[in-house]
């Protein structure tokens, strides 16, 4: 049976979850016949289910994401929480689908609650992942707001992956711009055992 363990991550935002770590272990095992590095990678069950829709392109996984953490879901209490669920702003536009706009579609579904891309907007397109530390202080502040609510919101803002919270950070911060933002919450699949 699969699982996840939710992780509290904390931040900028109202109250924010991890639903479990990305990988369980990682173990290098050399490089192949074409330089490129290889690894014996252990993945949680969420980690492993993100891994299939993000970088296989296998949409029906979100299905099986949104059936493990439906639980967690009712448990938090999230959508008595929020008005509006918004994804973080993809770095690589030129996917042919959007992992994070693939899981907030289901979400929106999930919950009842309508989800909106387009509300921020990278500057930035480099992927957080492959940067330093100080790499990613110098990226910081690179998410912009788009658009503006007309009314007072609560807002989840959901991205698959929690590295050093640079992303999320800044777009709380973006979204806080607004004075009709008044509560900011967040939910990533997974996080970095770092």
């Amino acid at each position: 049976m699969m699982k996840i363990n939710p992780i509290k991550i904390n931040g900028e935002w109202e109250e924010g979850f991890a639903l479990d770590v990305h990988t369980l272990s990682s173990e290098y095992l050399g490089e192949d016949e074409c330089g490129r590095k290889q690894f014996d990678t252990i993945r949680s069950d969420i980690g492993q289910l993100v891994y299939e829709l993000k970088y296989s392109c296998n949409k029906s996984k979100v299905d099986d994401i949104i059936n493990l953490i439906s639980p967690f879901l009712k448990e938090w209490n999230i959508g008595e929480k929020i008005d509006i669920i918004i994804p973080v702003p993809p770095s690589k536009l030129e996917r042919a689908f959007q992992p994070v706009f693939e899981i907030t579609d289901a979400l929106s579904n999930v919950l009842g609650i309508s989800t909106h891309t387009g509300v921020l907007e990278k500057t930035n397109r480099t992927e957080c992942k492959e940067l330093s530390s100080v790499e990613k202080n110098k990226i910081a502040g690179t998410i912009q707001l788009m658009k503006r609510f007309t009314r007072e919101v609560n807002i989840l803002l959901v991205d698959d992956l929690y590295q050093s919270g640079t992303t999320l950070k800044d777009a709380t911060k973006a979204l806080k711009k607004d004075s009709n933002v008044k509560k900011v919450y967040v939910l990533t699949m997974t996080k970095t055992r770092r």
